[in-house]
């Protein structure tokens, strides 16, 4: 499963994909702390421009489930697709529709040692555009949190082996605004001759994180 991801760092993504002004820090992020989502518009009157297509929000990785009463939930970074629709923490996102991408420009998995981590990333130096959903939880303070998780989906030979779901560039409108009912259509492996999958030593994958905050505090 992803332990953390190289989040995109060029405004030519943002704006070439989606037409958005957006200059995002680079930075490491890791499950607890602040990334960049690209959702549909709000609409519950609350959006940035009710008539674009697309607007881009800060939220914790770590998805805040409606029904939380202090926001400090665990393991509610990743999703697993073929089950989010039904467990507790997810289906409200899944059924409202509330799918987002994450812009990334590596994700790093864990190796098959303990020492080890798999860096991925796209061979043609494009972002990875992760697969996700979020969701907004109202604190005790009246604040509004806004959170979300990335989908994973397990190999059809190894199923307790996670993969993050990354999306093909020609599916990214269609993830966001389609029906809830065909949702898991978008859900495929993406092609491996695409991808680099590059092993690392742990700590050569443990940047620095400054700037990075938790969203909790």
């Amino acid at each position: 499963m992803p332990t953390h991801y190289q989040a995109a760092r060029e405004p030519s993504h943002f704006a070439k994909r989606f037409g958005l002004a957006c200059s995002p820090e680079a930075s490491l992020v890791r499950p607890g702390q602040q990334g960049w989502f690209v959702r549909r518009p709000r609409a519950d009157g609350t959006a940035q421009d009710p008539l674009a297509r697309f607007e881009i929000a800060p939220g914790r990785w770590g998805l805040i489930p409606l029904f939380s009463k202090d926001g400090q939930d665990l393991h509610t970074h990743e999703a697993r697709s073929e089950t989010a629709f039904a467990e507790r923490n997810f289906y409200q996102p899944w059924k409202r529709g509330h799918r987002c991408v994450i812009l990334a420009d590596a994700v790093f998995q864990d190796g098959d040692g303990d020492d080890s981590t798999v860096r991925v990333s796209r061979i043609d130096g494009q972002p990875l555009a992760l697969a996700g959903l979020w969701n907004g939880w109202r604190s005790p303070v009246g604040e509004c949190v806004e959170s979300f998780a990335l989908l994973t989906f397990g190999l059809p030979d190894h199923p307790e082996q996670r993969r993050t779901a990354i999306l093909r560039d020609a599916w990214i409108d269609d993830w966001l605004h389609c029906p809830v009912e065909e949702t898991a259509a978008y859900l495929r492996p993406y092609t491996d001759d695409k991808l680099a999958r590059d092993t690392l030593p742990f700590d050569a994958a443990d940047g620095p994180l400054a700037g990075q905050r938790d969203l909790r505090q």
